[in-house]
């Protein structure tokens, strides 16, 4: 293990705090200190989490809390000796004195972490180690404990009649995973079995089981506290159970797989998904839902965007504006360009009913799928949505990803409520093949055709009209060119590919062919401001975005491009509030400027590769095109870049603070009040009284009033301090401090570069070492770059720190 993770700095004998509040309190403050972490808050909150999900308190007094947060900026391990045994809702009922606490950064580094951390968990099943943590006499004695190098244990393989295989898996995969798996090894080996278990944990899947150990097995113990593949399990006795169970007393859990285990037969959902401790350990909100589709769709928007891309610049730069992929005439149908555009159409038409199909499976498993894909496909279709409405000829506008989010959220609560139903045992086979799929696909599909298709189509088509007839009106001055330009761009930039987005193309579109190129030039100008706006904002406010969202960030900038606005599609459903209210803004800038300039467009396309290409007419009008994009882009990377520093508040600051604490209080009462609903539910399936049910909703009520009340005291003492604080960081040395560690990492970076290979230097080496010799001096620069955030950001944090203990000790 390595020291810069574990050390003296990190462990503390002989404390006296008497609750687990007090324990993450002071981890806290201490990770604080150490400039660990860039916010306690923030750490407090990630272990409470950790506890909901289910006691990290494990037996004879031990307990490995742990936390997962970006806030996290160092991984560590910290020691806590008790004075006295605390409660912990351990698995043994008993006192803990031993805390273990983990602290991982949530980014691409922090798996190799997991890995490291999660061989903590399997130490401390060593009895004599544990006898040792519990009676250390100095920090070095800790330190010599958890830093010795330990073997791992082979897995068990002896000759026995009784041939036992299992999994283990826990919701974060970090410690009740592998404690699980050597306690069951342990337990196996003394009851004179032959035993194999599979990890499913931080490591990824460890000790995998064969087709042989799974065919031969007697009995297979699925520990888990998530959903397993079961497929290859067919045919095979099987005992599910919680992780926790096989922790606690896995001989128990052994003898009662043997004894009470069932033969898994295909598609019988009965027992073995653990349902409910999924969803126990799962954020449930909508949202979450969304997000969960959301990186299903990533991989689809990124195949799509990239060939249509390269394809049709590529077919514009060769053959002109107004080519397509096949050739001027079609002439080069089966050519790459051709076959790369058709890949790419094909990616986009999936990735639609991928978004709706992927949002259901995670409300509601694999059975709602497929019929959220097919509603979704439906809804993306015009030519299957029914026109009923009178004077209304067919319907010109698909759903996009607004129809794709509504059918994954009504197919999946609508699966997740039948899948509560009480069916008879001989029916439940059947369940998630044929009643599932076919009455959940023909409502959804139902809806989109008959309900809900007809009206959004009639609005677009009205709006539609209404451009048609201001264009074609033939007065287009300045101030009208302005309008109906800002009209379109903020159409534009609404829902990126989605109806209104679409309605709007669709206008500019069939106006090209009456001779009208004004309404295209205002289009054009708009359509790359959401995808180039959001892929800007990840690469200028990193702080923000994972590494996944950065990588998308660069894909939507290639998109955004060649005039593919479905690059902006993830964050605009991540963020919607502010995306799309920003991606609107900048798009109107942009389609106005272009508007007013009266730019046209030649090519119903839109995105600068028109403008390089010719298709708006080279000179002034050029010029005019790209300020019109340039500014519209600035307008939505300034806007989303601000207004989520404005919300976050600055590195350590009184305002982060704040914005933690308001979640927290947030958190809290929506916790507080599902737990009144489900003693309602339970007063209502035990037939309570009107009077005890009418006391828990006066409960919902008093708790909504404290959190009001909270929120109230907690925006009041913000208020106060944060103005101190601005006063202090005005008169402060804080841009002076900034400005000397840039120049001091910069020149750094700039040495390193001098120092680069000369031409005959080069010259001497071969390709393959020239590559290396790169690599090695641009990662030697990202970790320059590394350093000088992460010094700006503790000079932020050691300078603001007294206000926010202020407001920290307020509330």
């Amino acid at each position: 293990m390595d020291k810069k993770i574990l050390n003296k700095n990190n462990i503390f004998i002989n404390l006296d705090l008497n609750t687990q509040a007090e324990v993450f309190e002071y981890i806290a403050n201490k990770a604080y200190e150490l400039k660990y972490t860039s916010n306690e808050k923030a750490l407090i909150k990630g272990f409470k989490q950790r506890e909901k999900q289910s006691t990290t308190g494990f037996e004879d007094g031990f307990a490995i809390p742990h936390a997962r947060i970006k806030e996290i900026t160092q991984p560590s391990i910290f020691y806590i000796k008790l004075k006295n045994k605390i409660d912990w809702k351990s698995l043994d009922g008993k006192g803990t004195n031993v805390i273990l606490a983990l602290l991982i950064p949530d980014t691409p580094s922090g798996e190799e972490h997991l890995k490291m951390l999660s061989s903590l968990a399997v130490k401390i099943m060593d009895e004599e180690i544990k006898k040792e943590l519990q009676n250390p006499k100095s920090s070095l004695d800790v330190l010599n404990i958890l830093l010795k190098e330990n073997n791992e244990k082979e897995q068990t393989k002896l000759k026995s009649k009784v041939k036992v295989v299992g999994i283990t898996a826990c919701v974060t995969g970090i410690a009740h995973t592998y404690m699980a798996e050597e306690k069951l090894l342990k337990a196996g080996a003394e009851m004179g079995y032959q035993i194999r278990i599979e990890t499913q944990g931080s490591k990824g899947v460890g000790n995998k089981l064969t087709y042989k150990e799974i065919e031969e097995a007697d009995v297979i113990i699925l520990a888990t506290d998530i959903s397993v593949e079961m497929d290859r399990f067919v045919g095979k006795k099987i005992f599910a159970t919680k992780v926790v169970d096989a922790i606690k007393d896995p001989k128990k859990l052994i003898d009662k797989s043997i004894k009470d285990g069932k033969i898994y037969e295909s598609n019988n959902t009965e027992g073995f998904n653990n349902q409910k401790g999924k969803k126990a350990a799962t954020n449930d909100s909508p949202l979450n839902h969304i997000l969960a589709g959301i990186s299903y769709m990533i991989p689809m928007i990124v195949l799509g965007g990239i060939c249509l891309a390269f394809s049709l610049g590529l077919a514009k730069a060769i053959w002109g504006p107004e080519s397509g992929t096949a050739g001027p005439n079609g002439e080069y149908k089966w050519g790459i360009l051709a076959i790369l555009d058709s890949i790419g159409g094909a990616a986009f038409t999936l990735m639609i009913p991928v978004l709706a199909g992927f949002i259901a499976n995670s409300i509601a498993g694999r059975a709602a799928i497929a019929p959220a894909m097919v509603g979704a496909f439906i809804g993306n279709d015009t030519s299957k949505l029914a026109s009923w409405i009178p004077g209304m000829d067919a319907v010109a506008t698909p759903m996009g990803f607004i129809g794709a989010i509504i059918a994954g959220l009504v197919v999946g609560y609508y699966v997740r409520w039948v899948n509560n139903w009480k069916v008879p045992k001989s029916l439940a086979p059947a369940m998630p093949i044929f009643f599932i799929p076919l009455t959940a696909g023909i409502l959804i599909s139902l809806i989109f055709i008959y309900i809900l298709g007809a009206p959004i189509g009639y609005v677009m088509s009205q709006v539609q009209a209404g451009i048609e007839k201001a264009y074609n009106s033939g007065n287009i001055g300045i101030l009208v060119g302005l309008g109906l330009g800002i009209i379109l761009g903020a159409m534009a930039g609404f829902d990126m590919g989605g109806p209104v987005n679409k309605i709007a193309f669709i206008t500019c579109s069939a106006l090209i062919t009456a001779g009208v190129q004004q309404p295209m030039g205002a289009m054009s100008a708009a359509i790359p401001v959401a995808p180039l706006g959001m892929g800007l904002s990840t690469i200028l406010f990193k702080r923000f975005y994972s590494e996944e969202e950065r990588g998308m960030g660069i894909a939507a900038i290639i998109m955004g491009t060649i005039g593919i606005s479905e690059g902006a599609i993830p964050f605009a459903i991540r963020d919607p509030k502010r995306a799309i209210i920003c991606n609107v803004l900048g798009s109107a800038v942009a389609g106005g400027i272009a508007g007013a300039f009266m730019i046209t467009d030649a090519a119903a396309h839109g995105g600068p590769i028109v403008a390089i290409l010719g298709a708006v007419p080279y000179g002034p009008m050029t010029l005019y095109y790209f300020i019109a994009v340039i500014c519209g882009v600035a307008v939505t990377t300034s806007l989303y870049g601000i207004w989520q520093m404005k919300d976050a508040g600055a590195y350590g600051s009184v305002k982060e603070a704040h914005v933690i604490n308001l979640e927290t209080l947030k958190l809290e009462k929506h916790e507080k009040i599902l737990q009144i609903k489900e003693e309602m539910k339970k007063l209502k399936e035990n037939n309570g009284t009107e009077k005890e049910i009418n006391i828990l909703k006066n409960e919902i009520e008093k708790v909504n009033e404290q959190y009001k009340i909270n929120v109230n005291i907690a925006k009041k003492d913000f208020m106060n301090i944060n103005k101190k604080e601005k006063e202090f960081i005005k008169n402060s040395s804080l841009k002076k401090d900034i400005k000397f560690i840039s120049e001091k990492y910069n020149s750094e970076i700039k040495t390193l570069k001098e120092k680069s290979l000369s031409k005959k230097e080069k010259a001497d080496l071969s390709k393959i070492e020239f590559k290396d010799f790169k690599q090695k001096l641009n990662s030697e620069i990202l970790k320059i770059k590394e350093l000088k955030e992460n010094e700006i950001k503790n000079c932020n944090i050691d300078l603001r720190k007294k206000y926010r203990e202020e407001y920290k000790n307020r509330i």
